[in-house]
């Protein structure tokens, strides 16, 4: 009622914060306020002071806490007289101190590994000790310790010390910030493995003209040697695309019947006809990719490189083009997670052994573990990639700057950077190019401000990624300053799935930073450098979504790098993580958003101590980014197991903490509690089940801080932590719970009443687990995916079985009329279509 009556707002409180006026609405739930804050906002002359808006009750929380907030809210503004809130005679209202620390009741953080303080300390007290010293306060340093005689005198002898004691606590923290950023990527070579056994049909996709390239050869042999039948198929990997795949594919027997999908395609280095900066075998891979999910194969696709990768210094990476597609894969098994296999590298030089290795892998190892994705195979054995924490180590060498300092990218916020400490550190030029040069803003405030530094500067229009043009950049260098350094900073993002990428989305993403590169690293080959820089990113270590040819590119980039050393060329290439203020995601929801996720930005300042520290350490490659790998992990590995980072120490604690135990344990005992307890509490113990895997996950102390009916959205669910629900559910109840259960059924009440159905009822009869599992096979089989004839014999089948689901059931609990068809013969299933539907 209080909708339709006029309404006339008045100043709840008289007496508020200086000018400060509120306003309450008295109702079920806000209806009036948005429409006030309107009228506010289109005020001509907007107050000085806002008016508060408050509502009294709202939908989503019981009654008396909604009011009792509104009431807080207000008394932040002004004293409410809280002595007509009890009613009952008997209570008191009383006043207590508020906790000095908010969190003295209950701790919010989730614990790191390792367990030390951003600041170093351990302890509370010798925190806020070094805080005093790092802001060279001696009254604060002196109240705590709280001196007596004599003592007082020392603290003042401290003053003079403080600046230096404030430095050197400034840089133990630097150090361990810079120490906390640095990764490594190691291969670990696996125990020998048993024999192997391959089964049902390989698909098996081979590059045109290499059919008798070694690699292919020992292929095949790890498949036929197995166990394993092979249906070959030849790509001309130049002229393929997602269409001319979709169109083999359909001639194919038994689409969705294969056991996996293993690609040579990667072999294929050649150009892409019409976009130079995409290796052919790169956009058939991806082609591949999107064509097999098109046609409904589901069988996992791993992909087979020769020499993309180095295992250590005694194995030099002879084919870095080949590297980008460990980039696209890395990418594939996130976005893609339940029809990727994983990437495998062989030796440059296959022997009998390798087909033997190799068929291992393809089966899976280790047996019942999580199958490894990132593999090698080497004279020595198998070899496994892992990410580890890089151990400190002194530089090798001092490094400066000198002569010339090429910086592609050089005119934006993080070349802008890079020149200026160029030129600090002793560089006599600099020459900055991109693509609009001088014309980039700020391109001639940058180039005032070096000059000004003592330097020359050349700003250059030029994209890095056409040959001619880099050439003549190189050429104008002047001979008194001779190139010394190349740092290789530019690069463009596009977001998009693999689902959709094309050739020439690929080249878009590849041209600026991979074959860029790569001109670089031709052209300056008769150049004396010191230092050959190369910007990567994180998203070729590790993958990220919707960044496929971003992570390709900038595999090449580390590919190359290991390349280089190996020619006795120098080379760095740095896989940073999000840079913050200058980098690629710099507005607040974005930053945001990667924060939630565990990942930090780095600042800049750092970044570039990191750089240096890497040129004289002597790496070849490195990873820097700041992670809270507790919590990526917990999204990381929302869909798929990652091989990669579990030998890092936070995923061991986090198996250990929180890590749910497999279904066959954790099933059975929940089904036992439901079949042991009275109908009437069965629905009771589901919703406590929901909510405390759901306050486990959002990272409450209990249950009781996620209500039964409020929806899963409104409790701070994404579709991340959507699905990692999901995934507990599954391995709590032995159940195969849809992805989007969560939104089917967006509160714990519901979501309970669902599981009740499923584990509640009689299995063989319960309508809800039918249906459940009716919606899971009609999302993974599309009809489109099938030709015309199959269609027809589908159809069919499926209508014999809906008679026979119509049709009444006799007292023994037999159908009516039709013989059990997993027993029938094909011939009698096509006589008995014919009969029934006129068709044979």
């Amino acid at each position: 009622n209080h909708i339709r009556q006029p309404v006339h707002f008045h100043p709840a409180i008289t007496h508020t914060a200086p000018h400060t006026t509120a306003y309450i609405e008295i109702g079920p739930d806000p209806v009036l306020i948005p429409g006030a804050q309107h009228t506010l906002d289109a005020l001509d002359t907007p107050p000085a002071h806002p008016p508060v808006l408050i509502p009294t009750l709202t939908r989503t929380q019981p009654d008396a806490d909604s009011l009792a907030q509104s009431l807080a809210r207000l008394h932040t503004l002004s004293p409410v007289d809280w002595r007509t809130w009890f009613t009952d005679g008997t209570t008191t209202p009383a006043t207590i101190d508020l906790p000095t620390y908010a969190f003295d009741r209950e701790r919010y953080w989730l614990p790191t590994a390792p367990s030390v303080p951003a600041d170093g300390s351990a302890d509370p007290a010798e925190a806020e000790l070094w805080a005093a010293i790092e802001g060279q306060d001696a009254d604060a340093l002196a109240q705590l310790l709280e001196p007596e005689g004599d003592a007082a005198t020392g603290i003042e002898a401290l003053r003079p010390a403080l600046p230096v004691l404030s430095a050197w606590r400034r840089r133990h923290r630097e150090r361990t910030t810079l120490a906390s950023w640095r990764h490594q990527v190691r291969w670990t070579p696996l125990p020998e493995p048993g024999a192997s056994a391959l089964h049902g049909t390989w698909l098996l996709l081979v590059p045109a003209g290499q059919e008798d390239h070694p690699a292919v050869r020992t292929a095949t042999r790890a498949l036929t040697d197995h166990g394993a039948d092979v249906e070959p198929r030849t790509a001309d990997a130049g002229a393929t695309d997602r269409e001319a795949f979709a169109r083999q594919l359909s001639g194919l027997p038994s689409l969705t019947a294969f056991s996996g999908v293993l690609s040579l395609l990667a072999l294929d280095e050649r150009p892409h006809p019409g976009h130079p900066a995409v290796p052919a075998g790169l956009a058939a891979t991806v082609a591949a990719l999107q064509a097999l999910g098109d046609a409904g194969i589901n069988a996992p696709l791993w992909c087979l490189t020769q020499g993309a990768v180095s295992t250590g210094g005694d194995d030099p990476l002879t084919n870095p083009l080949q590297a980008q597609a460990w980039g696209v894969g890395r990418v594939a098994a996130l976005e893609h997670a339940d029809r990727w296999g994983g990437l495998i590298d062989l030796p440059p030089e296959p022997d009998e052994r390798t087909a033997a290795l190799l068929a291992a892998l393809l089966a899976g190892v280790p047996p019942g573990g999580p199958p490894e994705d990132q593999a090698a195979i080497r004279a020595r054995g198998l070899l496994v990639r892992r990410l580890a924490h890089a151990p400190g180590r002194p530089a090798r060498r001092p490094w400066r700057p000198e002569g010339t300092v090429l910086i592609t990218g050089g005119t934006g916020g993080i070349g802008g950077l890079l020149a200026r400490w160029a030129v600090g550190h002793g560089a006599g030029h600099l020459v900055l190019t991109s693509r609009r040069g001088p014309d980039a803003p700020g391109a001639a405030e940058l180039a005032a401000e070096l000059r000004a530094m003592g330097t020359s500067v050349t700003i250059a229009a030029c994209d890095a990624a056409d040959r001619d043009a880099l050439r003549g950049v190189l050429d104008a260098i002047p001979a008194e300053h001779p190139l010394t350094a190349v740092i290789h900073a530019a690069g463009v993002v596009e977001h998009g799935h693999l689902a959709d990428a094309d050739p020439g989305h690929l080249d878009r993403l590849l041209a600026p930073k991979a074959l860029a590169a790569r001109h670089l690293h031709e052209l300056t080959k008769g150049h004396d450098l010191s230092a050959f820089v190369l910007f990567s990113s994180v998203s070729a270590i590790w993958g990220s979504g919707q960044q496929g040819a971003y992570a390709a590119a900038n595999a090449y980039l580390d590919a190359l790098a290991e390349h280089r050393r190996a020619e006795g060329l120098p080379a760095t290439s740095l896989a940073w993580g999000l840079w913050g203020e200058v980098g690629m995601a710099t507005a607040d929801d974005e930053l945001d958003y990667f924060r939630r996720r565990g990942v930090h930005p780095l600042d800049p300042r750092l970044g570039i101590i990191s750089l240096h520290q890497a040129i004289e350490r002597g790496d070849t490659t490195a990873v820097i980014a700041g992670v809270d790998w507790r919590r990526f992990l917990v999204s990381f590995t929302a869909l798929r197991p990652s091989p990669f980072l579990g030998d890092l120490p936070e995923a061991a604690d986090r198996e250990g903490d929180d890590a749910p135990a497999p279904a066959a344990q954790d099933a059975d005992p929940l089904r036992q509690k439901l079949a042991a307890s009275p109908q009437a509490e069965r629905h009771h113990i589901l919703v406590r089940h929901v909510r405390t895997h759901a306050a486990g996950i959002l990272g409450h102390a209990s249950a009781d801080a996620v209500p039964a009916t409020k929806p899963f959205q409104e409790l701070g669910f994404d579709s991340l932590t959507a699905v990692r629900l999901r995934n507990e559910l599954n391995a709590s109840t032995g159940l195969n719970l849809p992805a989007t259960v969560l939104f089917d059924y967006p509160s714990a009440e519901e979501l309970a009443r669902y599981l009740h159905d499923l584990l509640v009822a009689d299995v063989a009869t319960s309508e809800a687990r039918i249906m459940s599992e009716l919606d899971g096979w009609d999302a993974s089989h599309a009809p489109e995916g099938v030709n015309e004839a199959a269609r027809s014999r589908i159809a069919a089948r499926l209508r014999l079985l809906a008679e026979r689901w119509s049709e009444p059931v006799d007292a023994d609990g037999a159908a009516g009329s039709h013989e059990d068809l997993e027993e029938a013969t094909a011939e009698e299933i096509f006589d008995l279509i014919a009969s029934e539907f006129g068709k044979s």
